[in-house]
């Protein structure tokens, strides 16, 4: 009754309403179900979070439902212990809810091919774990995937990692500390409720662990005098099974979400996926991506609509486009009636990054050369590096040009021309930058000041383009041989130059730490508009710091969709862990390591 056509719903029945070797499948492009198999998403959420965020829906009420089911006695400083954490957005999840919580998360991380040290004994007791031999060490390759993984769970909250009991229960010991009351197991192996229980509080603490993952459907062992000696509770938790065990738990569910999605909106809470369209993208690649534990990222399948799975006929494809030839025209009337309430605005738009702007009439000069090195008598390329603060990045273009010998590098000063005082003076730490709502503005949304910065951009575009022509003159050189690097202000004029046709033609490469993209809703319908067919693939490299305010959550997913909609752009997103917004040595050895795939072959 309250589901109509077009809504968008989740599909989750109740647990034992499908067997486990006939589920129900949402795998498909059409499927028949109950209407009490649906849960319908609210607008609030839609308006919010993207598709592909949504369907994390039921992992991410799970961890948040866990926690406050079973952590409800815990105070802020307080040790939770989980197992598993970095598998599945479930764990990602747990450990910010931790962390806003002010609860410190223990994570034991047991990785296949690591040396399996397990504690084996009398509850309590400190022969249990001390008479255990762990000289064995891990293979070099899970070495390296173990202090990956745990840098990156410290990252997200962890207080520590081990990898068994027994490395918890001596860092207790050596350290004084007291164990946790509560261990959340999300992966449920044959003797992972036996260690956490060597891991925890006696029952009359209330200790208790919570199996919410189901790992390969193994049968739990437990030796029964551990269990009695330790006298805690042990429960299972499934996010199905609560969501139909009372009507209003469904509310309950979305309403979960809405405060979700103000955490993500105030980026305290971070949802990560990358989606692969069956079909399309190497499945196998998704598949990889999935199986890799150091990668947090949730990775999306995204499966075919019916239509396109279907072979249409030649008279259905031309009614299909009559239709939408017949939708584009209405909306271009609509368009049309709207351009015309605000007429001048929409010119001047319109005109933004044309032969026609006032900028491409008025052009005020090259920027100012901050540093020049490397190979200047006969390079195979040219380096371009348009960062915001040329003075303090000498010492860093000095060595990036040792980096690359072969090749001739110039660091351009934007910030000290004319036309770049007031981009210059505009503050990245201000309330409406840092929670995204500045980079969402549309065309409807510009105020004077945004369009003045829009034409400050082009014109600085303009002015890099004059800089760059007499080097390529001077050296020989085209333009498939040049490499922008940039950071902040200065790597967004970059971005906006090089994608909205400023150059004459593509270049080979561009490397962009945390680049500050004016409005990329306008820099995507403009791309549209301006873009060159036959264009060559460009690899843009762009790299964000974690703790950047200034570029927040928000801002970065609609960067990441414009980019996608760049036909002739092959975009590869990085991170700096503990990175603020500053270009430091840390982002040098970074761009250091990144030349090699940029440099023209």
């Amino acid at each position: 009754e309250d589901l109509k056509t077009t809504d968008p719903v989740l599909v989750l029945p109740k647990p034992a309403k499908f067997s486990s070797s006939h589920p129900i499948g949402t795998a498909r492009t059409l499927l028949t179900c109950g209407e009490e198999d649906l849960l319908r998403i609210p607008n609030e959420i839609l308006d919010e979070l993207t598709p592909e965020q949504i369907c994390l829906t039921p992992t991410i009420v799970c961890a948040y439902t866990v926690l406050e089911q079973f952590g409800s006695k815990l105070k802020p400083g307080d040790s939770v212990l989980l197992n598993a954490a970095h598998l599945s957005a479930s764990g990602s999840a747990l450990l910010q809810l931790c962390k806003l919580l002010k609860l410190k998360p223990l994570c034991m991380l047991s990785l296949p091919g690591s040396p399996k040290n397990l504690a084996k004994g009398e509850y309590g007791s400190k022969s249990a774990w001390a008479d255990v031999d762990s000289r064995a060490a891990a293979p070099p390759t899970v070495r390296q995937q173990y202090e990956r993984i745990s840098e990156l769970l410290v990252t997200m909250g962890a207080e520590e990692v081990f990898p068994d009991a027994v490395a918890l229960l001596r860092w207790r010991d050596r350290n004084q500390r007291m164990l946790p009351k509560l261990a959340l197991d999300g992966i449920a192996t044959r003797d992972s409720c036996e260690q956490l229980i060597h891991c925890l509080q006696s029952g009359d603490k209330d200790a208790q662990i919570v199996v919410y993952g189901h790992g390969v459907a193994q049968p739990l062992e437990i030796s029964p005098p551990l269990l009695a000696a330790w006298g805690g509770r042990i429960a299972g938790f499934n996010i199905a099974r609560w969501v139909h065990s009372l009507s209003g738990n469904a509310k309950k569910m979305m309403a979960v979400m809405e405060n979700v999605t103000k955490l993500v909106r105030a980026n305290k809470f971070v949802l990560d996926t990358v989606m692969y369209k069956v079909g399309e993208d190497a499945i196998s690649d998704a598949f990889s991506r999935a199986a890799d534990a150091a990668d947090n990222t949730q990775v999306v399948l995204i499966f075919p609509t019916l239509q396109e799975e279907l072979s249409l006929s030649h008279q259905e494809q031309k009614a299909e486009m009559e239709k939408q030839a017949r939708v584009k025209e209405e909306e271009a009337a609509k368009k049309r009636e709207e351009d015309e309430r605000d007429k001048l605005k929409s010119d001047w738009l319109n005109l933004l990054f044309t032969d026609q702007s006032v900028a491409a009439m008025s052009p005020e000069g090259p920027l100012s050369t901050a540093y020049e090195g490397g190979n200047t008598s006969n390079p195979s390329a040219l380096l371009v590096w348009v960062g915001d603060d040329p003075k303090s990045d000498a010492a860093a273009m000095r060595d990036i040009s040792a980096q690359a010998p072969s090749a001739a590098l110039v660091s351009l000063a934007w910030s000290d021309h004319p036309a770049g005082e007031a981009f210059n003076e505009f503050s990245l730490k201000s309330p409406e930058v840092v929670d995204g709502s500045f980079y969402l503005r549309d065309r409807q949304g510009f105020e004077n000041q945004d369009l003045d910065m829009l034409h400050d951009v082009e014109l600085l575009g303009r002015c890099l383009l004059e800089s760059i022509e007499p080097k390529l003159g001077e050296f020989g050189l085209d333009w498939d041989k040049v490499v922008i690097m940039g950071f902040g202000k200065g790597a967004g004029i970059a971005l906006y130059a090089s994608l909205l046709n400023i150059f004459p033609k593509q270049v080979s490469a561009m490397v962009l730490f945390s680049p500050i993209v004016l409005f990329p809703s306008f820099l995507a319908q403009k791309m549209e508009a301006l873009r060159m067919p036959g264009a060559g693939k460009m690899k843009v490299f762009t790299v964000w710091g974690n703790r950047n305010r200034s570029t927040p959550g928000t801002y970065r997913q609609l960067l990441a969709q414009t980019l996608k909609k760049a036909k002739d752009v092959h975009c590869t997103p990085d991170t700096l862990p503990d990175a603020d917004h500053s270009f430091d040595s840390k982002s040098v050895n970074v761009l250091t390591s990144m030349l090699p795939l940029c440099l023209p072959r």
